[in-house]
This record gives structure tokens, C-alpha cells and sequence, in this order.
């Protein structure tokens, strides 16, 4: 009945509530930073399909239950310890197919989603946030894509998105795994609106008293975002631009490491900090997503998502993804081996059999159209 909250829990980990026209997904694990497990990114993904086709729903709006984050990434420890019990799970698979269908299904929706960014928003959470309509950051929320940390890639259609950024920045987002904050998510186009945290339930309680109809939603939210948000022009910018298009101009990590060798030996701090964050970093990530990025430009938004799909799943087989995920989730040493150590030991032909998996009776589910 419209007007009234229905209210329903899944398993305590997301909350989702019907109020006047508009649907609540709320994330509720805050001990994990809300990363997603499986459970959550099944039933967030059943969720909108069942509001996409509610004709009392004009609204999604996702947000969280913690000030510390709204999510944190996807669980990649439980995909790590499901491997681990079992090489031929079927675990990872599932995980990672059902939560690019989520991710693109809020790119592809019919009806306005809105996200509150609040807190850390990273890998999974910048997935599930991206695709947005309306994207509220505030003083708190820390943006990344993390994933070459722990010797992985950055997915959730990050070679889409990222080669949207202006020159060379999202590279050096996905290989350095950068955190950004307020004035630099914006101007990047990874959120839309910047609002004082303390204002939130300002904009919570206007959208629970309107009874949201199709004809005036986009109209009326936005007016009233940009009456209360911050101007993007009144915010801070940290990252060095013209450094980040200098530097990372080049086509493989070994000229980019060489330019950064050269500036730093002429006394460029910058230069100097960035060559040491790189050279922590997987050399089989690194390499890998250049060449990720590379095949990303021009690529439509689902065929990006079908290759990411194809690159998770054989760095499931790599020794660098259970190392890394070791190392900083598990141990927590901050010290990963990785395996191989230097880029002169990754063939081009290694590289590139990262994005053919092998898929036996089945298909990349990406590459059907009318497959979400």
C-alpha cells in the first residue's frame, strides 16, 4: 500500500524498504565495510529486477547503514578462501558474473537511481555507485579502485569509466589505486553532487515526504540537489594533472616507469613517490591492466563487463591474486611476493591469454544483448 514502509531483512546484510514511490536498498554489514558477499550482490541484483517491473516504483536510492562506509569493495576474501577449499569452486564465478549483471543493470535502468556516497567507496562499492542518475559524495567519502593492491585488476567495468576520465588520469587511477576525495571525484565524473555529511538526512527526509511519480522526479531532485549541494568550483583538487599526463602517456609500464626514473633523477618528488607505489605493485596486474585499459577505449559498456569477466576468471588461476589477498586481508603484512617479480618475465603472450577463458559448454553471459 502506498505510503506505508514494508520492511525486509536479508539475513541482516542489506535491508530493502518501499516507502511513496521510491525503493531502499540499505547495505548493513558494517563490520566487513560493507564488502559485498554473495548473498548481497544476489539479492541487491534480484531486488531491481523485481522494482524495474513495479509500477509503484519511481525511485531507487542505495545507501548505507555505517558513517564509516558505504562499500567497501566485493569480498574477495570469501572468494579467496572459497578457492582455497576448493580449486574448481563454482563460487567465484557466480560472484563475479552476478555482480557485473547488478553493476550494469543501474547503468541500463529504466527508472532514477540515487546513491549516497558516504564514507569509503571503493572497487564493489564504486560498481554498485557508478551508474548511477543522482551520485552524492560528502567531506567523508574516500574513492578508489584498490584492486592492484592485492594483485588483481580493476574491474566492475573500470575500463569503461575510466577511459572516460579526462587525459591519462584514470590510468594512473588503476594502477597506482589512488584514493580521491571531494573535488577530484567530481571533476572526474564519479559523482555528481558534494553534500556535508551532516545534511544527509536533510535530503533523506525530502525524498520519504514526496510520493515520487515518473513525470516529475528527475526534474524536481535535481533542483532541489543543486540548491543544497556544494558548488563543484568551492572544492579541493589534489591530483597533479599535468604530472599524471606527462608521466603516464605511454603504452607500457616499462616506458611510464622509465619516465617516472628519469623525472624523479632530475629531482621530481611527485615522479619519485609514484615509481616506489608502482613498484609495490603486482607486475602481472600492472601489465595487465594497461593492456585492459588499451582494449577497453571504444569498447560499448556491456563488452567491457564481458572482458572483465573473462580477465577475473583467470586470475583466479594466478599466484598474485592468493598472495595479495593474503598479504593485506588475511595476514595482513602488507608484504606480498609476487610471482613473477619483474616485468622482463611476463611474455605479451601471457598477457593476452588473460583475456580468453575458457567457458567449455557455456558462454560469456555478457556477450548475449537481452541477458541482465
Amino acid at each position: 500500500m502506498e505510503g506505508i514502509m514494508n520492511v525486509m531483512m536479508v539475513e541482516n546484510e542489506v535491508l530493502f524498504e518501499e516507502n511513496q514511490g521510491t525503493g531502499w536498498i540499505i547495505l548493513n554489514r558494517p563490520k566487513a565495510l560493507n564488502a559485498l558477499s554473495l548473498q548481497m550482490v544476489k539479492d541487491i541484483y534480484k531486488q531491481l529486477r523485481v522494482w524495474a517491473h513495479n509500477e509503484s516504483i519511481s525511485l531507487v536510492c542505495i545507501k548505507s547503514q555505517s558513517e564509516k562506509a558505504f562499500c567497501s569493495g566485493g569480498d574477495v576474501r570469501a572468494i579467496y578462501e572459497s578457492v582455497k577449499l576448493n580449486p574448481d569452486s563454482m563460487v567465484p564465478k557466480e560472484y563475479f558474473i552476478t555482480e557485473y549483471k547488478m553493476d550494469l543493470l543501474i547503468h541500463e535502468y529504466k527508472k532514477p537511481v540515487l546513491v549516497f556516497m558516504d564514507g569509503i567507496v571503493m572497487g564493489g562499492g564504486v560498481g554498485l555507485s557508478v551508474g548511477a542518475r543522482f551520485r552524492i559524495i560528502t567531506e567523508r567519502t574516500k574513492w578508489a579502485m584498490p584492486e592492484m593492491n592485492i594483485g588483481f585488476f580493476p574491474d566492475v567495468g573500470a575500463n569503461y569509466f575510466l577511459n572516460q576520465m579526462p587525459g591519462r588520469i584514470g590510468l594512473y587511477l588503476a594502477l597506482t589505486a589512488k584514493i580521491i576525495m571531494k573535488g577530484d571525484i567530481l571533476s572526474t565524473d564519479m559523482a555528481d553532487y558534494y553534500l556535508d555529511s551532516s545534511r544527509l538526512m536533510e535530503v533523506e527526509a525530502f525524498i520519504k515526504s514526496h510520493v515520487w511519480k515518473p513525470e516529475n522526479i528527475e526534474r524536481e531532485m535535481a533542483e532541489f540537489l543543486k540548491s543544497v549541494c556544494v558548488r563543484p568550483h568551492e572544492l579541493p583538487h589534489n591530483l597533479n594533472v599535468e604530472k599524471i599526463n606527462q608521466y603516464f602517456q605511454y603504452e607500457t609500464i616499462d616506458q611510464i616507469i622509465n619516465s617516472l626514473d628519469e623525472g624523479a633523477s632530475n629531482g621530481d618528488e611527485w615522479a619519485l613517490e609514484t615509481k616506489k607505489t608502482l613498484l609495490k605493485k603486482s607486475p602481472t596486474s600492472l601489465k595487465v591492466t594497461i593492456e585492459l585499459m588499451k582494449r577497453g577505449k571504444g569498447k560499448k559498456l556491456r563488452e567491457s563487463f564481458a572482458m572483465d569477466t573473462e580477465v577475473a576468471l583467470n586470475f583466479l588461476h594466478t599466484k598474485d591474486f592468493f598472495e595479495g589477498v593474503r598479504a593485506v586481508l588475511v595476514d595482513k603484512n602488507q608484504m606480498p611476493k609476487w610471482n613473477p617479480d619483474s616485468f622482463n618475465e611476463i611474455s605479451d603472450e601471457s598477457i593476452n591469454q588473460f583475456f580468453q577463458a575458457d567457458w567449455k559448454n557455456e558462454s560469456n553471459p555478457f556477450n548475449s544483448p537481452n541477458d541482465n
